[in-house]
């Protein structure tokens, strides 16, 4: 059982002008001891998400629906008094600028005391020196000197570190950085991360990191999760997302970033703006600002769809790409049962056109209404190979997996699919059959 896992989850802020859904259905599983990136510009939902986890929200939003469970306990209506004692204790969180976080009318050393009294059994004795142990494994040189110090005291790599260190003092499973580099320069943003590393190494705790820098979750992350306009549209490894991604927004945020490859060449950003969260499209909300958009992109937002066991994208695209392998597949298998080469091919256009039709995905997404439809077509046209055939082309050779049925069914329903043709009923132009 995975330390978090978060299930369709939907947050909202109530406002004058209308809902914003902030969060749409993000889904994801946390393991002990790995490190999560979750990455996606500016009003994607990286920080909503992680703050309905804490359930720090402002007043105006919400948890409209869905599952978080902190092993095994679910957090979504468990109440006030069971998170004070998650948060902090067993989720701890920092925040993206560490001069905001901390308190300026208070020292360096009540603010750290403060959680551990506060989550501990300590004594204020005891408080101090935990406090003052977490500085130095921070690496904040002359600790009991700047336990009396102010916040304006420190520059921001101190401050960081500081709240890296009131953020670790009660030993938490769970740490969420919220962009925790964004305010420091390069040099002490690797320190940052280096420090961040170690610790989690030596204290094996699982992190969650949130950040636009698709550097930072390079060197640090083992799963990632890429989000845009409040869902998630690709998810997997940091391997299947760099080397193999598979949604053409995350292909647009690698394209805008330099590389060795790159030198002296202009960047590719990604054109247009962010979608309004209050008006959200019926189709895929990446859709307006994507050089490979469709039509049926505008009309219907695709399903996740699971690329390997643990990479998954929601991008037509690939829907495309499968429903062409199929289709490539079955006229294999055709012309080595004898079919002509041209009523091969249009049963692999049938199939291509079925698999983007009205109905798509739905044997690819396990939809259990399509695997029952797949069922009885796969019945009818057995029987109906078999009488046009003679015999010359079984069910199992080309329809094994149901796609060329289906594909005759989403073919026949779907108004912007060819025609299919199969077995000689359609004349070829200029020819006989």
């Amino acid at each position: 059982m995975a330390l978090l896992e978060v299930r369709d989850l939907h947050t909202s802020f109530f406002t004058d002008a209308g809902e914003v859904k902030a969060v749409n259905g993000v889904s994801f599983d946390l393991d002990r001891g790995k490190v999560l990136g979750i990455v996606g510009e500016s009003g994607s939902g990286k920080s909503v998400t992680v703050y309905s986890i804490m359930q720090i929200l402002a007043p105006a939003g919400r948890i409209v629906s869905g599952s978080i469970k902190f092993d095994g306990q679910e957090l979504v209506g468990a109440g006030e008094k069971v998170m004070r004692d998650i948060r902090g204790n067993k989720i701890s969180i920092i925040f993206q600028d560490p001069m905001t976080s901390l308190n300026p009318t208070y020292t360096i050393g009540h603010q750290l005391m403060e959680a551990i009294l506060l989550h501990t059994d300590r004594n204020k004795e005891q408080a101090w020196d935990r406090a003052v142990e977490m500085l130095r494994l921070v690496n904040v040189n002359e600790p009991e000197k700047r336990m009396k110090q102010y916040p304006h005291e420190f520059s921001g790599g101190m401050r960081q570190r500081v709240m890296i260190a009131m953020a670790l003092a009660c030993e938490p499973d769970i740490l969420i950085a919220d962009e925790p580099t964004t305010a420091l320069d390069v040099t002490i943003q690797a320190q940052i991360l280096e420090l961040m590393q170690q610790l989690q190494r030596e204290l094996g705790m699982a992190i969650i990191m949130i950040t636009h820098d698709l550097g930072v979750v390079a060197q640090m992350c083992d799963e990632i999760v890429v989000m845009y306009a409040g869902s998630y549209c690709e998810r997997g490894t940091a391997d299947e997302i760099f080397y193999d991604p598979r949604h053409e927004y995350t292909k647009g945020l690698l394209r805008s970033i330099p590389t060795m490859g790159t030198m002296g060449q202009k960047l590719q950003p990604i054109t247009g703006t962010p979608i309004d969260l209050l008006n959200l499209p019926k189709g895929c909300p990446f859709a307006p600002r994507c050089d490979a958009a469709m039509k049926i992109c505008i009309r219907q937002a695709a399903e996740n769809m699971d690329l390997s066991e643990t990479h998954k994208a929601s991008c037509w695209i690939n829907v495309k790409q499968k429903a062409r392998n199929i289709g490539a597949s079955a006229m294999q298998k055709a012309q080595k049962v004898g079919m002509d080469y041209d009523d091969a091919a249009d049963i692999a256009t049938a199939i291509e056109a079925g698999g983007l039709g009205a109905s798509v995905l739905s044997a690819e997404v396990h939809s259990a209404q399509a695997e029952e439809e797949l069922e009885a077509a796969r019945k009818r046209a057995a029987k109906e190979v078999q009488e046009e055939s003679a015999g010359n082309l079984s069910d199992g050779d080309i329809v094994g997996d149901g796609a060329l049925i289906h594909s005759r069914e989403m073919g026949n329903r779907s108004a912007s699919a060819p025609n299919p043709t199969v077995h000689g009923k359609k004349p070829r132009k200029g020819g006989k059959r």
